[in-house]
């Protein structure tokens, strides 16, 4: 340092000012310092290892085959011996089908909330008609309930939050148990995805 340049002193203030304030010309401080350098490593290890490697080093690439690996990677449902669901039957006894509805209509599944409470449909399908994508047995509600549909945007029991088998059944047959019942204003079918229900 020459003779002629002035030592930094601390709490110097700058020449500029904004609506009355002012800052000092002080270093930042180290803590500050390493942090910013350590977000900008990060954000270049980032950047190589999910957006410039053909194979990731660590995790996957894109959230699909996230997905795809947590469900490879779940365990199996435990299928009853002598049958591959939760019933071969829908259940259609008033109290059961109003457990249902009660599970449907309710905060843990927000069923309702993309079928609406009338299950006429508004995110998802409607649930009253004949046209169906998954199926409309009993088997085919159950799985469909059970596993959901993510990548449209439907979890696994509507929100994640699991039910048992008796549960699903019960959600099962109140769905079933509205068929036919011709809501106002229900959702169009789409002809491309929906077909008739055998």
């Amino acid at each position: 340092m020459s003779a002629n340049t002035p030592e930094p002193r601390r709490d110097d203030l700058l020449e500029h000012e904004s609506d009355g304030i002012r800052e000092f010309d002080n270093a930042l401080p180290r803590w500050w310092l390493y942090g910013f350098y350590f977000t900008i490593l990060f954000a270049v290890l980032y950047m190589t290892n999910y957006h410039l490697l053909s194979m990731p080093l660590v995790g996957k690439r894109g959230m699909v085959e996230e997905y795809q690996a947590e469900m490879a990677a779940a365990p199996k449902p435990r299928v009853p011996a002598g049958g591959g669901g939760v019933a071969a039957a829908a259940l259609t006894d008033p109290a059961s089908l109003a457990q249902g509805r009660a599970i449907f209509e309710g905060q843990d599944n927000v069923c309702s909330s993309c079928h609406r409470p009338d299950l006429g449909g508004m995110i998802g399908p409607n649930l009253t008609d004949d046209l169906w994508l998954h199926g409309c047995s009993v088997q085919a509600i159950t799985a469909s309930i059970k596993s959901g549909y993510p990548l449209m945007g439907m979890m696994p029991y509507g929100t994640g939050k699991p039910l048992d088998d008796g549960q699903v059944l019960k959600v099962a047959s109140y769905i079933l148990s509205k068929q036919g019942s011709a809501p106002p204003a229900p959702k169009p079918s789409d002809a491309e995805r929906d077909k008739a229900c055998r």
